[in-house]
């Protein structure tokens, strides 16, 4: 039983870069609501558990590994085992209590991680021809794959298995790499160059992932 009393009841659920209503296999889902966990805690290490505190969570009955639980707030990772098409059933357990709710998958979904102001993280300033770079999430299947929940193993690359390309202020801008770092469990690192055609000021960074368009994010040329 729930010691609080109350049942978990879920409010909405979004991308955890672009706080968008897309979803897609691998991307860190954000889930809001009231009673989700009787705590606040954080995983600092991988593999990702799939139980914390007596929380779990289901994508389409699969175990979605835990980032982070919360009474209002749960980050998990949306299993790529996932059916990338159709609508899949999230179901949040807390202390033996339930919570049901649908969301909508595709393929892909990127959401570029921003700061509160929609500027690029780390850096939101860059000037013409300098490399720098950007991290998304719900870049969908990738190759080699990764085990849900899981760092990359070894030494290969893995990117996704859809065309990814990315534009700043309209246009396109080159790749130097495209790939999950040997760090992160559903994010992906682009380094990109900007163009030196780019005018200077604030312009949009958008990247499209096998015909998904992230929300634009915001860098400022110099």
């Amino acid at each position: 039983m729930n010691s609080s009393g109350a049942n978990p009841v879920i409010s909405g659920a979004a991308n955890a870069a672009s706080f968008q209503n897309t979803y897609a296999p691998g991307m860190i889902l954000s889930i809001f609501g009231t009673q989700l966990a009787l705590t606040t805690r954080s995983v600092g290490s991988a593999p990702l558990p799939t139980t914390l505190d007596n929380v779990s969570v289901t994508v389409n009955g699969i175990a979605a590994p835990l980032y982070y639980i919360s009474p209002a707030q749960l980050n998990v990772q949306i299993p790529y085992e996932t059916t990338s098409n159709g609508t899949a059933t999230v179901t949040v357990r807390n202390n033996g209590q339930t919570a049901l709710s649908q969301i909508r998958m595709s393929a892909t979904a990127p959401g570029i991680f921003t700061d509160t102001s929609g500027g690029i993280l780390p850096a939101a300033t860059a000037a013409r021809g300098q490399t720098m770079s950007l991290y998304l999430t719900g870049a969908g299947a990738l190759q080699p794959s990764i085990a849900t929940g899981a760092v990359p193993a070894g030494s290969a690359t893995s990117s996704p298995t859809a065309t990814t390309s990315v534009t700043v202020g309209g246009i396109q801008a080159s790749t130097t790499y495209i790939g999950v770092p040997s760090w992160a469990i559903g994010v992906l690192q682009i380094n990109l160059t900007v163009p030196v055609s780019v005018p200077a000021g604030q312009q949009s960074v958008v990247v499209t992932v096998g015909g998904a368009s992230s929300p634009a994010a915001e860098l400022t040329v110099q």
